[in-house]
């Protein structure tokens, strides 16, 4: 929906003169439904969960194109889960453009990366857990953004001045569930002196910032970056400090951490090339990980106007076994149905499979459009095979889920 309105500019953007102001507004409403088919770990886990939730994105731009004000609450209620039951600002930013410099101050959400199943280099916002288990939903990250666009490519400098901490589904009902619970009121952070502090609460004023320098050269597109602050990923402390439903309440720990990046895409006709590499350092350890791999589309499958897309990665950490994710050795295979109808129609199939422990996780994910404004939307996660000796994956096991969004765009 769009509006030309005459606004004084100096009470949103600035003190600026009154001048014409186009105002965007559009959102969504969505309705979802989760099904766990298998029992939780203990008798308060819900099987079924219903959920509404709302996502409003608001923009004043000045007729110059220089200034703009961008608006996106998010907002969920949920039956059960009383942690999924959350708001938060996507965005809340002010951009002003001149040139080829540009800045942006407020809360904004950034993404760093070219792969399917992982993205190691985007570390700028905090993973939106309680959205998707799969870490592409984010939490809105407070920041001061400058960036310089030239034919030599583009710079961007980021300052972010406050951490948010990842978010768990309720201890009593929420899934999935681990086998654990995360307290973040006994969170632990490491400081510049090396040593842990705590601090409780849903977020703290920090020193972290981030580089990028990203340019195209023919057909490869590559970006590199560094990262100096808060690990967005959080170590799990063993050491139970209570518990909850039979299972053992845990801290999280969130270490400092420098992060060097590099992702890089070739687009050579109907082949996509893709890498994500960083080398990683913390207190304690070094390390390198590294995604990467094809995409494959055959155009006109069978004569029709749909497209099928073939995705191979292999996802590796120089820890393997010891590293604390599920990727340390893995292969994965995807399938992109796309339709290329007026209903936006497309199914992606994808499978994970461990090739020390032959683990295997399968996803689904289906969308198509109904008449104008409605969208459908299908998901599924599961555990299919559990290896010998592999934990994340005897964690996962039951924990699997159905989702139905049904959701009207306006």
């Amino acid at each position: 929906m769009r509006l030309l309105l005459l606004l004084p500019l100096a009470s949103l953007l600035g003190a600026l003169p009154v001048a014409a102001l186009e105002v965007d507004f559009n959102g969504n409403l969505i309705i979802e439904q989760r099904h766990f088919p298998e029992q939780g770990k203990h008798p308060s886990h819900e099987q079924d969960f219903a959920s509404v939730s709302s996502e409003l994105d608001i923009g004043f731009f000045s007729a110059s194109g220089r200034h703009a004000l961008i608006i996106k609450p998010f907002g969920r209620y949920d039956q059960y889960d009383e942690n999924r039951s959350h708001t938060d600002l996507r965005e809340a930013k002010y951009r002003f453009v001149d040139g080829n410099w540009e800045v942006t101050l407020g809360i904004d959400k950034v993404f760093w990366g070219v792969t399917e199943f992982l993205h190691l280099v985007d570390i700028a916002n905090q993973s939106d857990n309680l959205e998707s288990v799969d870490g592409e939903q984010k939490l809105g990250q407070p920041m001061a953004r400058v960036d310089y666009a030239s034919s030599y490519g583009t710079v961007s400098i980021f300052a972010l001045p406050y951490f948010r901490p990842q978010q768990f589904h309720d201890a009593e009902t929420g899934r999935p569930n681990y086998g654990f619970v995360v307290d973040n009121e006994t969170a632990v952070y490491e400081n510049d002196a090396g040593l842990d502090e705590m601090h409780a609460g849903e977020g703290r004023a920090v020193e972290d910032y981030a580089l990028r320098y990203a340019h195209s050269f023919g057909v490869i597109d590559f970006g590199l970056s560094w990262f100096d602050g808060t690990s967005r990923t959080p170590e799990i402390l063993h050491e139970p400090v209570g518990m909850l439903n039979g299972q053992p309440i845990l801290r999280a720990k969130y270490n400092l951490l420098q992060q060097a990046g590099l992702d890089v895409q070739a687009t050579l006709g109907a082949w996509l090339l893709k890498l994500e590499a960083t080398h990683s350092e913390k207190k304690d350890e070094e390390f390198t990980r590294a995604t990467g791999g094809f995409e494959y589309s055959f155009y006109g499958l069978f004569g029709s106007s749909s497209d099928l897309g073939l995705v191979v990665e292999y996802l590796w950490d120089e820890r393997r076994a010891a590293a604390p994710h599920p990727f340390g050795d893995d292969l994965g295979i995807g399938l992109r149905w796309t339709a290329n109808d007026t209903q936006s129609t497309a199914i992606l199939l994808g499978g994970l499979i461990d090739t020390e422990t032959d683990s295997t996780a399968i996803s689904l994910e289906a969308e198509r459009r109904i008449g104008q404004n409605v969208k459908l939307i299908i998901e599924a996660r599961f555990q299919d095979k559990v290896g010998e000796g592999d934990r994340f994956a005897i964690t996962n096991k039951g924990e699997g889920f159905a989702r139905v969004q049904l959701g009207w765009y306006f």
